[in-house]
């Protein structure tokens, strides 16, 4: 394959990748502004028996409530919704490594597909979802299957090369910006569509209050896989095969090149391998570590963002998606116009994960301190504080999974190059295992800060994630290598 035919298949594949996670993440913030009605509705349906899965959670919320000094009832709603968001999250924790490392053996495409099941499975159970246990099923279902976010960004890492690596990932980052941007106003135009009004004999067979959005979710995921099925190409070994037929085709053989007058220098090549390696793996340790803590503070502060407006300026449900909103089309602004222009150019991927964590920082003490309601700008740096956030949420992620892409091309180095063009036979497996512990940190964090929240108050706990990030960042620019990228030998 010539290298014009192999540019080609990258750019389709990417347009493919990019729309089928567009589509899925739509589906997936269809139901995040719809919660606290969820979990009212169920109060109603399920609360007054006892003997429900729904009030044995909710005796369990509210001694937890009363553990962290909570003393308002309608705390119970946030706790509630931090478990079900958490629950999801630990979920994909422990199911992430799993999908990653069936990816590396049956193929990117073959498993995405598989899960893809597992998604449609779990909006039928919301569908139907007549007690709050289904509904809690659907969501055990969902993430323990949920599985595009991973495999494009593996996908994504196949097909692209060090220096269009970051380039590429910012693609999943505009998607997530686009589809939460997008997501929850539909979600909440679809509930307020009740079936139960004008089809009432639907109850029996388990349509509750909110399938009308269940249902949209599920044709998106219908469409999103027919459209993968028939159109996304497999991306697992890509390179190997084009670096097979380039090497065919000027002669060169695909086995090891000959050793003639290099016989001593390979035991002492392969001790600088598995050197290579050893160090490699220990970046890869930092990394995850670091995303962990990362994704601990940042997801429990933006959990608790919607609760500070509303304590502090009172917003309505337009108001709250209007400033979601901001922060949404600002983030897929700064990954489409600086993340993907100076990502492994100009600027290293370390350097803006660096740049997000201050950006967070300092935003996280402006909206804490700053932005108060009754004062003449209180607003205006509530907008302020946005707008740093939104940076930090187009930077971070994006730029620390493509350090952990790139840092993973260098675990498997063998001697003469056996990998040129910086593939890892376990990518999969290791980027599975990277975003495992973003995910646990994900799940732990909306509990921790819901507890400071309400404990501290907001600027103490504000401030307090401000200063977390803060030393993140330090401990970022301290820890991790410059620079990532394996260098390699080329083919003789």
């Amino acid at each position: 394959m010539s290298k014009t035919k192999e540019d080609v298949f990258a750019r389709r594949a990417l347009t493919t990748i990019f729309t089928a996670l567009l589509i899925d993440i739509l589906a997936f913030t269809i139901i995040l502004p719809l919660f606290p009605r969820i979990l009212n509705y169920y109060n109603t349906v399920d609360g007054p028996d006892d003997s429900t899965f729904y009030s044995a959670i909710h005796a369990q919320v509210s001694s937890f409530r009363g553990w962290i000094g909570g003393t308002e009832s309608r705390l119970d709603i946030v706790l509630f919704g931090g478990f079900i968001g958490s629950l999801f999250s630990f979920l994909q924790f422990v199911a992430s490594p799993w999908i990653g490392s069936l990816s590396d053996v049956y193929g990117r495409k073959n498993v995405l597909l598989i899960s893809m099941i597992g998604n449609a499975v779990s909006m039928l159970l919301w569908i139907f979802s007549k007690s709050f246990f289904i509904f809690v099923l659907s969501r055990v279902v969902g993430g323990l299957t949920e599985g595009n976010v991973q495999m494009s960004i593996a996908m994504i890492s196949d097909i692209t090369t060090p220096e269009t690596r970051s380039k590429g990932l910012a693609l999943v980052g505009i998607a997530f910006s686009l589809g939460f941007t997008v997501g929850p106003p539909i979600g909440a135009y679809f509930a307020s569509i009740d079936l139960l009004e004008t089809f009432p004999w639907l109850k029996a067979y388990g349509i509750n209050a909110f399938s009308s959005p269940a249902i949209f979710a599920l044709i998106l995921i219908v469409i999103e896989t027919i459209y993968m099925a028939l159109y996304l190409p497999e991306t697992l070994g890509f390179k190997k095969e084009n670096l097979t037929t380039t090497t065919t085709t000027t002669g060169a053989t695909t086995n090891s090149p000959k050793k003639t007058k290099k016989e001593p220098a390979v035991k002492t090549s392969k001790s600088v391998n598995n050197s290579k390696k050893s160090s490699t793996e220990s970046t890869l340790k930092l990394l995850s570590l670091i995303h962990f803590l990362y994704l601990f503070c940042f997801s429990g502060m933006e959990f608790t963002l919607t609760f500070l407006t509303y304590d502090r300026f009172g917003f309505s449900n337009s108001q709250q998606g209007k400033y979601l909103a901001t922060l949404g089309v600002v983030a897929a602004l700064v990954q489409g116009g600086y993340v993907r222009r100076v990502a492994h150019k100009t600027v290293t991927e370390k350097a803006i994960v660096i740049q997000g964590m201050v950006s967070c920082a300092v935003g996280l003490f402006v909206i804490g301190n700053l932005a108060k309601g009754g004062s003449g700008y209180g607003g205006v740096w509530l907008y302020v504080g946005a707008g740093f956030l939104a940076f930090t949420s187009g930077t971070v992620v994006t730029t620390l999974t493509s350090l952990a892409s790139l840092t993973a091309t260098g675990a498997k180095t063998e001697e003469y190059d056996e990998n040129p063009r910086n593939i890892s036979e376990n990518q999969g497996r290791i980027l599975g295992s990277f975003r495992s512990a973003g995910q646990l940190g994900r799940s732990m964090g909306p509990l921790a800060a819901c507890s400071a929240y309400w404990i501290l108050g907001s600027a103490a706990s504000y401030s307090m994630g401000s200063i977390a990030i803060g030393s993140l960042a330090v401990m970022m620019y301290l820890t991790v290598p410059d620079v990532a990228l394996p260098g390699k030998r080329k083919l003789e």
